[in-house]
């Protein structure tokens, strides 16, 4: 019937997702366990019950995994949606804490992979007050040079490009996190550790300083007309000001123009009037140094000096940031970590300053991002020795040119004129008109001591090019038109074995350097059908790639998503649904290119599968031992869950079990050639000559693998407890105990005769008097000497003969009593104490001190569920054995200070209730 208004049938889309952007084997579509995603078995993910065409089966139906009808599921392990759309490449970046910082438009979100659909933290990217350019006559206002600066309309602060800094910046020792926006502004954020909220807080406006520093270089900049106005002088009535005007409000859209041309008195505040025109090409010129595209974080560099003359030494760790702009050229800060750390709310700004500015490229620079050289220099001066790294900065621009810096850590101070830090090492790309959009740099490939370079553009090729420092010429490896599209991804895996690449196409893909060829590898497949979970966008509505990176262990892959909007459900969807965010695990990664067929990858190759899982493992672990590299154990401990899942609970026992004896540190006297910890008994001399970082790391995993203490850190106890057979790993029996006790006992004693050598070298000095209260803490001595007495059977003789020659000065000073009522607290406990008062106090103690917490904020171990009120020095962290800790001098006193946990090594932090977004390093 005409007119008669059609039936509406209400279709449930099917949720699944298909993989058609890794060159990996096909998946049958008739098979359901193929089309359903993997999740991690730490989370307790179950089957989504409502995907349509589940079959129920019970643990007797399960599929075998070393049997040939194992199917490997999808890719992706862990997803999550966002709410706004990626714009530019390089979006997503992992930090040294383990969090994941994603760009999108006017947002950055901030996700932690240990709960990607949990708490959340925000960047959202705001205006400032107006940025002063500079003046041009009315005359000049319609000069040709002028016209893109005048048709300048969306004035959005839509975020451009970001990075994490080195862990240790922030005042509670995280990461600050450096957003460029479109309004070429780049500010510092730190995590909102004391405010109790979900956005981030901005620490420092980088942008404020570099436009002072070039409105006072005047001499850089041509001026047209000489005047001697004060800053409240309204100027003359032809003069214009050109002002950066931004949006103010809380509306959508550009509210305001971006160039205002305003006669002098008008709407110009006082403070904000230049005091003479410029020539318009003047004017454009600084526009374009001023307007910032591309921001990248250096790695952390501690500096040594020494001078004869003082006899003072003198530690500073410093981080670069790289400011790109349009004018091409590339403004270098130098960021100071801090002196003390903090849970209380910040006061003062970041240490940052001005190194140099260097003049890169004729056009815009589009990225840049840096590398350790590993080049030690000293300096040639006989008063003063020093030691310092050199660093390499590979930049890359819009027409095309890639060029390859080299800098000298030692002459990063403030700037100087006729300073120059910075040479150019290589040019290594020439111009050619494809603007480079990522660039990957790592140096020591393969041992080869070169420098690999691998260079994406917008026509979709990848450029790998191998830089020898000590040949003129670089060896181009290939130029590959690996992707149809703009490649808006790239990174190094593996000390350089392969190169991950994404692109707008669609597409990501796994690189191997073959001679002269790059030849892609299989995506690293997920062979676990347990714990699955549903994905509930189509592979075909997900939108090109927009960037990828690694975490600290290169164990997980993650990646950003646009979403083609027409395709959602324009109800309940579109609005909600703008890009999502993926991670996957590449732990299992081959180097290896074959040709076997797909069934025989899925199913004759299962134990290579696992063989690349293990070794990839150790390989993260032995990386994990550079006491310069922080420690972070997520991605180590999650992989061993999901190999458990994988493999089974005893093949992952089996591993740490091998790995724990290649270190040292256990022996078997058993000739039945298996391996079980009860057949295992601890060498005490590789425990005392393992370096601290190498038994923080064993005792952090065997902690949160097999041993728990619960979960309520005021209810914790001394003694460690076994998992209960229900949970991820069966019981094990007393070996796996007593070892893990025996390292945390050999780290207790370094700490304890760490603390009272370096009192005994106050005394020793004679400066107890001018630094009592500042390095002596008493109350604290007591309780380890307390603490020596009750394991003076298992203390070195060197830590006795200390602590009575300590106890000797301590006479007569008092035990220390309860925070809340004054009674007296006997040591029982190094992890809390009971007072005796007629109502009984339960406290926790310092973990490093081991006295009485006092009331106040506290730093916490999610690892060991520990307290702590001070925090460690750093020279224990380096401590490369016990014996090391026998030789310490008068200038080991003024130490600084890591707050990180002394047992496991990890950063400590305030103790968030669970809706709040938290660091998960282990």
């Amino acid at each position: 019937m005409a007119g008669k208004r059609p039936k509406l049938e209400v279709v449930r889309r099917r949720r699944v997702s298909r993989p058609q952007e890794h060159p990996a084997p096909d998946f049958n579509e008739d098979d359901e366990s193929a089309l359903l995603c993997e999740n991690l078995p730490e989370y307790g993910a179950e089957e989504d019950e409502d995907v349509p065409g589940k079959v129920e089966t019970n643990e007797q139906e399960e599929v075998d995994l070393n049997s040939e009808q194992r199917q490997e599921s999808s890719f992706t392990v862990l997803s999550t949606t966002l709410v706004s759309s990626p714009i530019y490449p390089n979006s997503v970046k992992w930090s040294d804490d383990n969090l994941i910082g994603i760009a999108t438009s006017q947002l950055i979100t901030i996700l932690n992979p240990a709960l990607i659909d949990g708490p959340r933290g925000f960047v959202t990217a705001s205006s400032g007050p107006p940025l002063v350019v500079g003046t041009v006559q009315q005359e000049d206002v319609d000069d040709s040079c002028l016209l893109p600066i005048r048709l300048s309309k969306d004035l959005r602060p839509v975020v451009r490009s970001m990075d994490w800094s080195p862990q240790g910046l922030a005042p509670n020792g995280g990461c600050l996190l450096a957003v460029c926006t479109r309004d070429h502004r780049v500010k510092l954020y730190r995590a909102p550790h004391s405010e109790y909220q979900c956005e981030w807080i901005q620490v420092y406006d980088v942008s404020e300083l570099l436009n002072g520093y070039h409105l006072k270089s005047g001499p850089r900049w041509k001026e047209t007309q000489e005047g001697d106005s004060s800053p409240g002088d309204t100027g003359t009535g032809n003069e214009l000001a050109l002002v950066r005007v931004e949006n103010q409000s809380n509306c959508e859209g550009p509210t305001s123009k971006d160039l205002a041309m305003v006669p002098f008195g008008s709407s110009v505040s006082a403070d904000t009037r230049l005091k003479s025109a410029m020539d318009p090409k003047d004017f454009l010129a600084l526009t374009n140094v001023l307007s910032y595209v591309s921001v990248g974080w250096s790695p952390a560099f501690r500096l040594e000096s020494f001078s004869n003359q003082s006899l003072k030494k003198t530690n500073l760790i410093v981080a670069l940031l790289a400011l790109g702009a349009k004018s091409g050229e590339i403004s270098i800060l130098k960021c100071t970590q801090p002196v003390n750390y903090s849970l209380e709310k910040a006061t003062s700004s970041p240490d940052v300053s001005l190194v140099t500015i260097i003049k890169a490229h004729e056009s815009w620079v589009s990225t840049l991002t840096w590398c350790k050289s590993g080049k030690t220099l000293k300096s040639e001066t006989d008063s003063d020795t020093s030691k310092c790294e050199e660093i390499l900065l590979a930049t890359g621009s819009t027409d095309g040119s890639v060029k390859l810096w080299v800098g000298d850590v030692g002459n990063f101070t403030d700037v100087v004129a006729n300073s120059d830090p910075f040479i150019l090492l290589r040019k290594i790309v020439p111009e050619d008109h494809s603007p480079v959009t990522s660039i990957a740099l790592i140096n020591g490939f393969r041992l080869s001591g070169c420098i690999q370079v691998a260079i994406g553009k917008g026509s979709g090729s990848i450029t790998v090019i191998e830089v020898s420092r000590e040949e003129d010429a670089e060896k181009e490896v290939k130029k590959w038109d690996a992707h149809s599209h703009a490649v808006t991804g790239l990174i190094w895996a593996f000390n350089g074995h392969c190169l991950y690449s994404c692109s707008q196409d669609n597409n990501l893909y796994v690189w191997k350097c073959d001679e002269e060829n790059l030849v892609t590898l299989p995506f690293p497949h997920d062979s676990s059908d347990k714990s699955k979970r549903s994905v509930f966008l189509a592979d075909s509505v997900l939108d090109g790639y927009y960037g990828l990176c690694l975490s600290k262990g290169s164990l997980a892959l993650a990646t950003l998503r646009g979403v083609s909007a027409e395709l959602l459900d324009q109800m309940y969807e579109s609005r909600a649904v703008k890009a999502m965010a993926q991670v996957f695990w590449v732990g299992n990664q081959s180097f290896q290119t074959s040709s076997t067929p797909a069934d025989e990858i899925r199913i004759g190759h299962f134990e290579a599968y696992i063989r690349n899982w293990e070794s990839n493992l150790l390989e993260a672990l032995h990386y994990l031992e550079n006491i310069n590299v922080k420690l972070a154990l997520w991605d180590v401990r999650a992989s061993l869950e999901h190999l458990a899942c994988i493999k089974g609970k005893k093949y992952v026992n089996t591993v740490i079990l091998r790995w724990i004896s290649s270190l040292g540190l256990v022996y078997s006297d058993a000739n039945d050639g298996k391996e079980t910890i009860s057949s295992m008994k601890t060498r005490h001399e590789g425990i005392v000559n393992a370096s601290s970082r190498r038994l923080q790391i064993v005792f952090a995993i065997l902690k949160g693998l097999f041993l728990t203490e619960g979960h309520d850190p005021l209810t914790i106890m001394d003694k460690l407890s076994f998992r209960k057979s229900y949970e991820t790993f069966e019981t094990f029996d007393y070996g796996w105990r007593s070892f893990a006790l025996d390292i945390e006992h050999e780290l207790r004693e370094r700490l304890v005769h760490l603390s009272i050598s370096l009192v005994l070298l106050v005394f020793k000095d004679g400066n107890a008097s001018t630094v009592d209260g500042k390095y002596v803490d008493y109350s604290a001595l007591m309780c380890m000497l307390q603490w020596i007495t009750i394991n003076s059977s298992k203390v070195s003789k060197q830590v006795l003969c200390d602590a009575h020659s300590l106890a000797q000065i301590l006479r007569g000073v008092e035990l220390e009593s309860c925070t809340i009522c004054a009674a007296k607290v006997s040591f029982m406990s190094t992890e809390m104490g009971i007072c005796d008062g007629t109502h009984p106090h339960k406290l926790p103690r310092c973990s490093v001190t081991f006295k009485l917490c006092p009331p106040g904020s506290h730093w916490f171990c999610y690892c060991c569920a520990r307290w702590a009120s001070k925090q460690t020095p750093r020279i224990f962290f380096t401590c490369s054995s016990r014996h090391s800790l026998n030789n310490l001098d008068s200038s080991e006193l003024i130490q600084d200070v890591e707050p990180a946990c002394p047992y496991c090594g990890i950063l400590m932090q305030r103790y968030f209730p669970d809706s709040f977004l938290r660091l998960s390093l282990v």
